[in-house]
């Protein structure tokens, strides 16, 4: 009780550190929930820490997740590392119930993926082995989500036959309620249904899967990685792959394929928030020591009447702790309400995120920090605060020991300014990053297009499909708001079809050895809508016969890469004649140069299509619109995954530019917290030092000596926490270096920007006090006790 109305006799300086100590470790708390849901809660599956993905980088193909099913059916047979091993790829169905299609994303499994992962089923089984075989797929297992939304949980659901596009499947299974995919999302839709693979020896070189699998008990990833090259190499050799004698098998834990550039950013936020912590504990302690010199003749007096020294350093350790739980207390409801918020504007592309709360454990590490927090930063300026002189406290109203103390508060205010110098400067570099990826040309124009995707299930034969389409493009054609409409098989920054380049005439190249192109199928205005350019040649037109003589149009990068020093217009590649050069269009990210690319007419494409829309505003306005165009032409084909075109560019940069947005928030905080140190520090000095001010005032000096004197007091500060913020830098920022674009970690013009900005803002927060004490009458300093 005591401690409490010590306390409240001192308001403002029990608010402020209050306040900053809630603004550090509410930051923590906040950052450590999303830590925690991401990166520490365990995957929901069996020992999840021996379930590894499984790639290979060749040279032509470097950093590729997807291999051909052939290969992993053979490192299945081959391998010995692995418990088990499975195969997946992404699947794609129209659930037809009671007259009403949906559109539903699922995942093509092999028969042991559940059991890989360690999950026990619902009600039923998982896929046998002989369903699992080609053209023998008649059975599906449902999310569990979707059997709670579709089939109102019935739990006689297994046995029933659904219609799935023109298959029909027999439900064997409902997973339970805790199965998450884990699966990265290429759209909003989750994975609802799981289908079997189906693929066998006989599979084409262009079914790719990606692979999961189990490791052995006492099986080290470094040990299967070395057998899965060895078994590669001779898979390569037996095959006469002569590109894949180079290939490296990549082994990484499913947590870190997962999460992959998505923990380091999520792990560099948590470092500035602790950077914060440790900027606002320095606060406080420099805050306790300027409000302990207004103190020292109540410490002095007490130690007249008998108090031991440690009596006086409990008492302001529990002082300390007091405004440290306190500070705890406002941290974890800044947290609360703090986390929520954070979530929400976290991209959907960082799994799990949205699953961060402030749980037991989390307020456990909060309340902790809090304690920590005052034990630490508490104790010294305690200690210091309790060595007072007697008769030199009682005398003249000061504590002893003021240099040492002055030096100790220096040394925080330069800890401070070093540590908001590091977090600036990944604010800076990351700032940087994220305006040139936002400047880079694409190659098309994503402002104002609306895009949606259609599945034509129904039309059989396929040469009906083309009918559909175009007179969907004419409903829209028709619409206001509607400058151009086209579809296309792909999507930039979206789902990439990927196929090798092959040019008639040329000697074919060995297994593995050639390039890859991305393809799209587009209609004939795709390019007006998306604005590309024509750079030779010419486009397709609406009259384009699906009968007839295949034509292509490749992309600048393409004609020059595979033409050097000729015109491409006429030549013949796999997918038809050379008819046209577009510019090239960045289709797989903002941070990586366009690829490859050809077009082939809409002909040509599967059931499924995107539709680009070209409006003249905003393009969520024109989706109800758009919904009916095609609701008019054909109601029982579904409509889904409606999104503007600059989502898509805006979302290949969302775990960048949500890494900004939190440290430029903490680059922010530390700012403000280092100019709060530097003015605490000067003003309790000019405070300590009124007397000497008054004194040369009266000896002539002038203001602007005095204004001089002070700032001279803070520029070896500035100085040497510049100094030490740089070198800093210099190492930590590294640790962001797979996350920025054309920006090197020590870029010099950043560092000399974060330099200025801290400098100006440290000498502002030092020329307020040096003012105040040129303006002091120097009659009341000489009476200033």
């Amino acid at each position: 009780m005591n401690a409490l109305s010590l306390i409240s006799r001192a308001p403002g300086f029990t608010s402020v550190a209050v306040l900053t100590l809630a603004l550090g470790i509410g930051a923590n708390t906040a950052i450590f929930s999303m830590v925690k849901a991401v990166l520490l809660d365990a995957l929901p599956y069996h020992e999840a820490d021996r379930l590894v993905s499984i790639a290979v980088s060749t040279p032509g193909t470097p950093d590729r997740p997807d291999v051909d099913y052939s290969i992993a059916d053979e490192w299945r047979g081959r391998s010995k590392s692995f418990l088990a091993m499975s195969s997946y790829r992404d699947s794609l169905g129209v659930l037809i119930e009671r007259d009403d299609a949906e559109m539903l994303r699922g995942l093509r499994v092999s028969y042991d993926f559940f059991d890989t992962l360690g999950v026990k089923m619902e009600l039923g089984r998982t896929f046998r082995r002989e369903e699992d075989q080609p053209g023998r797929r008649s059975e599906i297992i449902l999310s569990h989500g979707l059997w709670l939304r579709r089939f109102g949980a019935d739990p006689h659901v297994v046995g029933r036959v659904l219609q799935l596009s023109e298959s029909h499947l027999r439900v064997v299974d409902v997973l339970p309620a805790g199965f998450e995919p884990l699966i990265k999302a290429t759209s909003e839709l989750s994975p609802e249904m799981y289908i079997p693979l189906g693929l066998g020896q006989a599979a084409s070189c262009c079914t790719d899967v990606r692979v999961l699998a189990r490791l052995k008990a006492g099986v080290t990833v470094e040990q299967a990685r070395a057998e899965m090259n060895t078994v590669t190499r001779h898979i390569a050799q037996q095959r006469a792959m002569v590109n894949w004698r180079e290939a490296v098998v990549t082994i990484a834990s499913l947590q870190d394929q997962l999460f992959g550039r998505a923990g380091t950013a999520l792990w560099a936020t948590m470092g500035a928030a602790l950077f914060v912590l440790l900027i606002a504990c320095a606060n406080v302690a420099n805050l306790t020591l300027a409000h302990a010199s207004g103190r020292a003749q109540e410490m002095a007096t007490r130690a007249a009447l008998g108090a031991s020294r440690g009596r006086l350093v409990r008492q302001l350790l529990t002082e300390n702790l007091l405004l440290a739980f306190a500070g705890g207390v406002s941290g974890v409801l800044l947290a609360l309400a703090g986390t929520g918020a954070l979530a929400a504007l976290a991209p959907a592309q960082i799994l799990r995120i949205h699953n961060a709360r402030v749980d037991a454990p989390v307020l456990l590490v909060g309340l902790a920090a809090s304690l920590i927090t005052g034990l630490v930063f508490g104790l010294i300026p305690a200690w210091r605060t309790s060595q007072v002189d007697l008769n030199r406290a009682l005398k003249a109203g000061i504590a002893g020991g003021d240099r040492s103390r002055t030096g100790f508060q220096s040394a925080l205010a330069i800890a401070e300014l070093a540590l908001a110098f590091v977090l600036m400067m990944g604010a800076g570099l990351m700032t940087k990053s994220v305006l040139r990826l936002m400047s880079v040309d694409l190659g098309y124009d994503p402002h104002n297009v609306l895009t949606l995707t259609t599945n034509v299930w129904s039309y059989k034969p396929a040469s009906d499909r083309p009918g559909y389409y175009q007179q969907v493009l004419e409903r829209l054609r028709a619409t206001t708001g509607i400058e151009s409409a086209a579809f296309t098989s792909t999507i930039p920054m979206d789902q990439i079809d990927r196929r090798e380049f092959i040019v008639d005439g040329r000697t074919p190249p060995g297994p593995g050895q050639a390039p890859l192109i991305e393809v799209a199928s587009v209609s004939a205005d795709f390019f007006r809508v998306m604005r590309i350019h024509l750079i030779r040649g010419r486009l397709f037109t609406e009259q384009q016969s699906p009968r007839g003589p295949g034509v292509v149009v490749i992309s600048e990068s393409c004609a020059r890469s595979q033409f050097p020093g000729e015109d491409p217009i006429g030549k013949h590649i796999m997918l038809g004649e050379i008819v046209g050069v577009v510019g090239d269009v960045r289709m797989d990210s903002l941070d990586r140069a366009p690829s490859m690319q050809a077009y082939t007419p809409l002909s040509r494409i599967p059931n499924i299509a995107r539709l680009v829309a070209r409006t003249t505003g905003d393009p969520y306005r024109m989706e109800r619109a758009v919904r009916n165009a095609f609701m008019s032409v054909d109601k029982m084909q579904p409509v889904y995954h409606v999104k503007a075109l600059e989502d898509y560019v805006s979302g290949s940069v969302a775990e960048r530019t949500f890494t900004f947005a939190l440290l430029a928030l903490f680059g922010g905080l530390s700012l403000v917290l280092g100019a709060i140190g530097i003015y605490g520090l000067i003003s309790c000095s000019v405070t300590q030092r009124t007397r000497e001010v008054g004194i040369r005032m009266a000896l002539g000096a002038k203001r602007r000596d005095v204004v001089a004197t002070v700032l001279r007091q803070a520029l070896p500060l500035v100085v040497i926490g510049l100094a030490l913020g740089f070198v800093g830098s210099w190492m930590l920022t590294r640790l962001l270096a797979n996350l920025l674009f054309e920006v090197r970690p020590s870029d010099l013009a950043t560092m000399t920007a974060v330099a200025v900005l801290l400098a100006l803002v440290s000498f502002t927060a030092s020329y307020v006090p040096a003012h105040r004490a040129a303006s002091v009458d120097p009659l009341t300093a000489l009476r200033h006790e």
